[in-house]
């Protein structure tokens, strides 16, 4: 087990018994923040044919959290284009705080044309009203820098195939618009992120730099191998990565991570800071369970070698 990072004894936190839909099959990689004292989660959840919806759930402690009876409806100004290219499927959602507004980076899917990023802000987490689709098709996982960069939003994802499976960078003015795309981490190593590598949690403020907790894939003979790790990005100029773990700060062992509909994954789609200095991490356990992990964020910025 990882000296690092130390599973929840109730995990998962969030089973698809636990909720709503009618025969759930799947609840995971959920995005998390924390406000005004209380925790709100959006989830991945599936249904027995694989359709896809989004909850949201609440707690108090963070440990134990209520689900709303009903999924989150995704609205824009124009329905008809916007179902073209999502056809009810998001998936993977984040929660990125920026100047005050909820803002849902997701992963929109259609079997015509692929997966692209859809990007939404919502006031309630009952409705999502779309924003932007902020890159061409065979892009995901994205987060959003919580401030600006000389009035820049600037943000993480991660392309498929010309991107080949590194992380990159952006940024925009109006969050509709996105350019300046550069790759900011590749996976480089050719072991524990020889696949791909990307971004799980909205960066999280540091006195070292934006922490951000990292997906990383590998390959073995049985399949791909899911992995977290830790990127520390510059606080004044996020488009310069400083450090990344040496390895991996947790990886499947717990055996709702290696069984299930996609075996062998830990997915961290979100990071809470706490007041303690303790840092709970939020991700998907072989694509059926949502789970928490715990760590002191010394230990994960200790971990992290400068580049």
């Amino acid at each position: 087990m990882s000296p690092i990072v130390t599973r929840y004894s109730g995990n998962p936190v969030l089973k698809p018994s636990d909720m709503p839909l009618e025969e759930c099959s799947a609840v995971y990689n959920g995005g998390a923040i924390k406000h005004n004292g209380e925790y709100i989660m959006l989830l991945r959840t599936e249904d027995a044919a694989k359709k896809i919806f989004v909850y949201s759930a609440r707690s108090r402690d963070g440990y134990h959290f209520t689900p709303e009876p009903e999924p989150l409806k995704f609205i824009a100004d124009d329905m008809e284009k916007y179902k073209k290219y999502t056809d009810n499927s998001f998936y993977d959602p984040r929660i990125n705080i920026v100047e005050g507004k909820f803002y849902i980076s997701y992963a929109a899917y259609t079997f015509k044309y692929g997966c692209r990023i859809g990007l939404g802000v919502t006031e309630d987490f009952k409705t999502v009203k779309h924003v932007s689709f902020p890159h061409h098709v065979q892009n995901r996982n994205a987060v959003i820098f919580p401030e600006k960069f000389d009035g820049y939003y600037v943000m993480l994802h991660r392309a498929e195939n010309t991107g080949g499976g590194h992380m990159w960078i952006s940024r925009s003015k109006d969050l509709e618009f996105w350019g300046d795309a550069e790759i900011v981490a590749d996976k480089g190593s050719g072991r524990w992120d020889a696949i791909k590598i990307g971004a799980g949690s909205p960066p999280v403020k540091t006195a070292k730099g934006w922490l951000v907790i990292t997906h990383a894939v590998t390959s073995s003979c049985a399949g791909h191998y899911y992995t977290a790790g830790a990127m520390l990005f510059d606080l004044k100029n996020p488009y310069k990565l400083i450090a990344h773990s040496r390895g991996a700060i947790m990886r499947p062992e717990a055996s709702y991570e290696t069984n299930g509909f996609v075996p062998n994954v830990v997915f961290p789609t979100s990071a809470i800071l706490e007041d303690d200095g303790m840092l709970k991490i939020y991700y998907g356990a072989a694509d059926n369970y949502e789970c928490l992990a715990e760590a002191k964020l010394d230990d994960i910025l200790n971990f992290c070698d400068r580049v």
